[in-house]
């Protein structure tokens, strides 16, 4: 009788759905939790966040490994993403090798565009890649240690230039003698898109840094040189025509000291509001040498800063390209357009 009555006085909702509706609110209320910490689990949040966004904390490239995944959650048009690649040829392999590590390279499915250096004897090499569907951009006389590839079924050729932003050092002065030096700048249409990007590729000379006192330069005169040869770059960085600027080069200082202590007038110093180096964006902590004998990363793939600013371009991955000739490995970089 009793049980009757309260039967009778109860007139809300079946239990069941009370059951479902709370169990609901809990689930509701642990995703918000979970992506709104509470002020105890905030710091911790925080400084995960900065962790995972340090260069030294973001995943390192090893040679020839897979390509670091890109961000969780960041979609890519995985058209407009291409490679570019720095890599100093080694002046002293024979054609053949030359040409081996050269086809290693561009027969990567990732790499669109190839910034040489010590290219100098390397005509035959790139009319064998013109073969595999790549053009050249070379330039005469002291400038044609400097080269610029790309695959044409993507790019192709809008205008280019060369400048010598350094006189070389004659044997009979200077204990390390090295040619003139130059900086060329290659303008390329993206077929797809019609718009244009520009590469700017140099190489600085040899025994500028001071290996026993990091951050200092030697007291050579191609360090002298070395130091004119980066302030005068910068009108390449500022006037560069098209909607991309990228950059590739041996610039022999390594990249970590660079980073870490900061060489007086050295690339960061006098380039660093012009351009970014893919090691900024990207860690640099594990990353293998570029120039194995001295175990340095000194090639470098750089990103104009205001293009980084404006979300016209964004880095993506590294990749250190391994089992080469020459005494470099290659720096591969893929770069979003936007």
């Amino acid at each position: 009788m009793r049980a009757a009555a309260r039967r009778q006085r109860w007139a809300g909702p079946p239990p069941l759905l009370i059951l479902f509706t709370v169990a609901g609110f809990l689930a509701s209320w642990a995703l918000s939790a979970a992506g709104n910490p509470t002020p105890e689990q905030a710091p911790a949040r925080a400084e995960l966040a900065a962790a995972e966004a340090s260069p030294s904390a973001a995943p390192s490239a090893t040679v020839d490994g897979p390509p670091p995944a890109a961000e969780p959650g960041r979609k890519i048009d995985r058209r407009h993403v291409i490679g570019v690649v720095s890599f100093n040829q080694y002046r002293k392999l024979s054609v053949a090798q030359a040409r081996a590590d050269a086809l290693s390279i561009t027969g990567r499915e990732q790499v669109d565009v190839v910034g040489w250096q010590e290219a100098y004897t390397s005509a035959p090499v790139f009319d064998s890649l013109h073969n595999r569907g790549w053009d050249t951009r070379r330039f005469p006389h002291g400038a044609k240690e400097l080269a610029v590839s790309w695959r044409r079924s993507e790019f192709e050729l809008v205008s280019s230039a060369a400048r010598m932003v350094a006189t070389g050092m004659d044997p009979a002065i200077g204990r390390y003698p090295f040619k003139n030096r130059y900086v060329i700048r290659v303008t390329l249409r993206h077929l797809e898109t019609g718009r244009l990007l520009s590469v700017i590729n140099t190489h600085l000379p040899q025994k500028i840094e001071d290996f026993d006192r990091p951050g200092r330069w030697t007291t050579t005169g191609n360090a002298i040189k070395a130091q004119f040869q980066l302030d005068r770059m910068t009108r390449e960085w500022q006037h560069a025509p098209g909607r991309w600027v990228v950059g590739t080069g041996d610039y022999n200082v390594d990249a970590r000291v660079d980073a870490r202590l900061g060489l007086p007038r050295g690339p960061r110093a006098e380039l660093g509001d012009l351009m970014v180096p893919s090691y900024a964006h990207l860690g640099i902590q594990g990353l293998p040498p570029t120039h194995p004998p001295t175990g340095r990363i000194i090639d470098y793939v750089h990103a104009k800063r205001a293009d980084l600013r404006d979300g016209h371009l964004a880095f993506i991955s590294q990749r250190v390209l391994g089992n080469l000739w020459s005494d470099h490995n290659a720096l591969l970089v893929r770069i979003e357009l936007s």
